[in-house]
């Protein structure tokens, strides 16, 4: 009985420190008039990266984050939404201005500090914004802006 406890902590524990999201699973939806394109890490990670160095209101000091940078999806899909509807995981959504997006260099982090961003941890995709560079954005209006646990966009 004892070896079954052993092994059965064993296994919680190794399930416990596994990835939040498999590379190979899609982790991102963008819909544009019926038209899906989905993403996996993966696939986000071979598109160039951007890396925005901010505090925000929900986080202790700066941390680095990284990913890539809205614009650079939006054109790699050929898309040029007025809008981006962005939504989570827990059906949160904003919508976001999609000049402002590309203004400001808004990115789709998918690290922070040079880790995965875990579900619990925000991740693992979250709207960013470079409020340390850009005061002007530290207000609620962009905080809304900024979605985490990210799971679909429909551009409009």
């Amino acid at each position: 009985m004892k070896t079954w406890r052993n092994c059965l902590a064993i296994l919680t524990l190794l399930g416990a420190t596994a990835p939040a999201v498999a590379a190979d699973n899609v982790i991102l939806t963008i819909d544009q008039e019926s038209v899906q394109h989905h993403f996996t890490l993966q696939q986000l990670a071979a598109l160039p990266q951007t890396t925005i160095t901010t505090a925000t209101p929900w986080t202790t000091g700066q941390h680095r984050y990284q990913g890539v940078a809205i614009d650079t999806l939006l054109q790699r899909l050929n898309l040029s939404p007025q809008v981006l509807k962005v939504h989570a995981l827990n059906d949160f959504w904003a919508r976001v201005p999609t000049a402002v997006a590309r203004q400001y260099r808004a990115i789709l982090a998918t690290h922070v500090d040079g880790q995965p961003m875990s579900r619990r941890n925000k991740g693992p995709l979250w709207v960013i914004f470079p409020l340390s560079e850009h005061p002007e954005l530290n207000q609620e209006k962009y905080h809304n802006y900024m979605v985490w646990q990210v799971r679909t966009i429909k551009a409009e």
